[in-house]
């Protein structure tokens, strides 16, 4: 999968422990900065970038040329199951009714990489292990880390862009 994760300890803000993120890999001339869609990017630099934070901890997700996505969250097992049914399809409940905090993670980083505005997490099919896909045919490869602390997926285009 080509992609380097970063993970740290957030102290003040999900968004500082953000930029340390990139200051740690890029140095500290480089700028974390939003593209006018909202998806995060480097000033100055080719690589491509997510970013996610939870509580207590920051992600950064890095590949050379294709738009990763990445997101990490601590797990909150009664709020992932009143929200199950909105974001989980039918075809998809029986396969990851005990394992929402992993397919809450899958279905953000997918948004995220997938780079598309409006799409609901509904949408997002996660009916495949290792892989999801959107209405307009991509695929994206996905991994998940588990610790003790947080769950965190990272998500990676394996078909082009359609546009």
């Amino acid at each position: 999968m080509n992609i380097t994760i970063a993970v740290t300890g957030i102290t003040s803000s999900g968004r500082d422990a953000v930029r340390q993120l990139v200051a740690q890999h890029f140095g500290p001339d480089v700028d974390y900065i939003h593209e006018a869609d909202g998806s995060p990017a480097l000033s100055g630099r080719p690589e491509r970038i997510s970013a996610s934070h939870s509580r207590h901890w920051a992600a950064l997700a890095i590949h050379p040329t294709l738009r990763p996505g990445v997101d990490i969250e601590e797990d909150r097992p009664e709020q992932l199951a009143r929200v199950a049914r909105r974001f989980l399809s039918e075809r998809e409940q029986p396969i990851w009714s005990g394992r929402l905090l992993e397919a809450w993670t899958c279905k953000e980083a997918v948004y995220k990489a997938a780079g598309c505005r409006g799409l609901a997490l509904a949408d997002i099919d996660l009916t495949v292990a290792g892989e999801a896909s959107v209405p307009d045919g991509r695929r994206f490869s996905l991994t998940t880390i588990f610790t003790d602390d947080y769950a965190l997926t990272a998500a990676l285009p394996i078909t082009a862009d359609p546009k």
